[in-house]
């Protein structure tokens, strides 16, 4: 039994998506006719899905289902079917609202790293936009190609109302009174050791998929810290900076499997996604593009 391209897709979308509406939506397809497709590929690959503690996963043998991708991920690089990008929520409003021709988009909506890497590696998505440049692979990483996009200074944020709002000089004696945001463990080793030396990363939050009440809304008590940038900030207004230095860079890179680095279609994105930088650094002072 051949798989029709189609079927394997649609399940590789539910997977990352995680929302058989969404896989509708960016297929064109009926929900039902999506529900069956899924089941269809599943049977195929004698494959179950379950619930993991934070995403679908799959259960069974997958060695099978891996080959397929990478020959359905070969056909997607020769403009057979759509190429697939994710992003963060900070990257994806900004460098790939208008995304390059031939190319489907995540939802912007996946935390951490673990994911958007695994779905990179399993050949489920094409390309990632990730926002966390202390912690992504380094240049000599065998298995990843980032390309660096931007780069700027994360900023200690706080409620307009915070009581450190206005307060010149901090001092991490005035920080330390007051929770400050954090994801589980090990999720960004980097980020996470810079700002607990500071007494900071204390109130984790656990999260699915980013979700703004969740992250940026829970300073909305008048005593929670946060942290962001120039593009997070104008993506979600009703925060103040605190006059702290973090001492911590970031910025916006992109991610692929190293063995796609050559790939036309890769490098078309790339030049996009360039461009897009060029025009995002123009409209913040404090970002910076990088040649």
């Amino acid at each position: 039994m051949v798989l029709p391209l189609e079927h394997l897709a649609v399940l590789d979308l539910y997977l990352w998506m995680e929302q058989e509406l969404a896989v509708s939506a960016a297929t064109n397809v009926h929900q039902s006719t999506v529900s069956r497709q899924i089941r269809s590929a599943l049977k195929l690959f004698a494959l179950k899905l379950s619930r993991g503690s934070e995403h679908l996963e799959l259960a069974g043998d997958a060695s099978l289902l891996l080959a397929e991708r990478f020959v359905h991920q070969q056909a997607r690089l020769r403009g057979l079917a759509p190429l697939r990008v994710d992003a963060t929520y900070s990257s994806g409003p900004w460098l790939l609202a208008s995304p390059p021709e031939g190319w489907v988009l995540g939802k912007f909506d996946l935390p951490g790293m673990a994911r958007p890497l695994a779905l990179l590696r399993d050949r489920v998505i094409d390309a990632w936009v990730g926002s966390y440049q202390p912690d992504l692979p380094g240049p000599d990483d065998p298995e990843w190609w980032v390309l660096d996009l931007l780069r700027e200074p994360v900023q200690l944020l706080a409620a307009p109302d915070h009581p450190l709002a206005h307060v010149r000089d901090l001092s991490q004696g005035d920080l330390e009174p007051f929770p400050s945001l954090a994801l589980p463990p090990g999720w960004f080793p980097r980020t996470e050791a810079i700002l607990k030396q500071q007494g900071l990363w204390s109130d984790e939050v656990r999260i699915k998929r980013y979700d703004p009440d969740r992250w940026e809304g829970r300073c909305a008590d008048g005593v929670t810290l946060t942290y962001g940038q120039s593009l997070t900030e104008a993506l979600q207004p009703g925060t103040v900076r605190l006059d702290w230095d973090l001492g911590l860079i970031s910025g916006e890179a992109m991610v692929v499997r190293r063995d796609l680095l050559d790939q036309p279609a890769i490098q078309q994105l790339v030049e996009h996604l360039q461009q897009q930088a060029q025009q995002v650094a123009a409209r913040f002072d404090d970002v910076e593009l990088v040649i």
